[in-house]
């Protein structure tokens, strides 16, 4: 009887290791592409807001103020 518990414990080790493995290898795809995901929203949102704010300022057209000379 000990030996079945040892061989069932043998067996299932290699598929513990298995299964712990791929969900690691999941979790850091996952994790990767989220983070790379955000970076390059956040980059993208930067540009569009300077060149936004550039685009803006070369329109603009001075205004005198009412109560300069």
């Amino acid at each position: 009887m000990v030996q079945g518990k040892s061989l069932s414990r043998s067996a299932l080790a290699p598929l513990v290791l298995l299964w712990l493995g791929v969900h690691a290898a999941l979790l850091a795809v996952i994790l990767g592409a989220k983070f790379l995901f955000t970076k390059t929203v956040l980059v993208t949102m930067l540009v569009l807001g300077v060149l936004a704010f550039l685009v803006t300022q070369i329109h603009a057209k001075p205004r005198k103020l009412i109560h300069s000379p």
